[in-house]
């Protein structure tokens, strides 16, 4: 009986835990630096890789944050840096009233 109950806690910790976990697995490493840069790219700048995506100044953060806007500072690997704003993520699937996201903005600083 102890044996089979035992089973049973198991199991059942099993089939709830796990599906649950894959809800909390991080991007892959780089992830969102390769996604900055592709973003750059598709704006017509040159930038192979991004080395380093850091907080963006603060006046420039709080203006796009109220266009519903993210932004951060990349830095690619031929030196250039660039403003890149993406839309805010989303929880779950977005409502039928909910307005369309944000244009994701990029602009090279000096």
């Amino acid at each position: 009986m102890l044996r089979w109950l035992a089973s049973f806690v198991v199991a059942s910790f099993s089939a709830v835990a796990v599906p649950g976990a894959h809800a909390d697995v991080p991007p892959p490493p780089g992830s969102p630096e390769r996604a900055a840069a592709a973003l750059v790219r598709d704006h017509g700048h040159a930038c192979p890789r991004v080395t380093r995506l850091a907080a963006a100044p603060e006046a420039d953060a709080q203006a796009l944050a109220k266009q519903g806007l993210d932004a951060s500072t990349a830095t690619c690997s031929n030196g250039k840096q660039f403003l890149v704003a993406v839309p805010f993520r989303r929880p779950g699937p977005p409502r039928p009233d909910a307005p369309p996201p944000a244009t994701p903005v990029v602009k090279p600083l000096p």
